[in-house]
């Protein structure tokens, strides 16, 4: 949305994004009064400026701000994490629901007389 008026569902989606990424930036140890002076500006913004490129542009600010202090990657670094694992982790989790099939199933039709499993004399 450029220079447009924001609806209030974007805007409070907005607001959510920005308070949690100061709330974070506020539970590290390192953050700095400055700092978490300057994040809570860009979130008054986002209530005060009726753009939603320019709120938009302030939640992104505080979320940098929280992505810097935490070491967290950029969304594009993000995304690429993600679909990276997501590769690999594919093939695991289908083997885990197989694992589970196989152990939910197995009592079931397990009705064949257990052979081999007498117990044997002591020696």
């Amino acid at each position: 949305m450029s220079e447009a008026t924001m609806q209030m569902k974007e805007r409070s989606e907005a607001i959510g994004r920005a308070q949690r990424a100061l709330k974070a930036l506020g539970e590290h140890p390192r953050s700095s009064k400055k700092e978490l002076g300057h994040a809570r500006e860009h979130l008054n913004a986002c209530y005060s400026h009726g753009s939603g490129e320019y709120v938009w542009n302030a939640v992104a600010q505080v979320e940098a701000m929280a992505e810097r202090r935490y070491g967290v990657p950029s969304t594009e670094e993000h995304r690429r994490l993600v679909d990276a694992a997501g590769d690999l982790e594919e093939p695991a989790t289908a083997a885990r629901g197989r694992e589970a099939q196989d152990r939910a199933v197995a009592p079931a039709t397990s009705s064949a007389p257990d052979v081999g499993l007498a117990p044997t004399a002591s020696r």
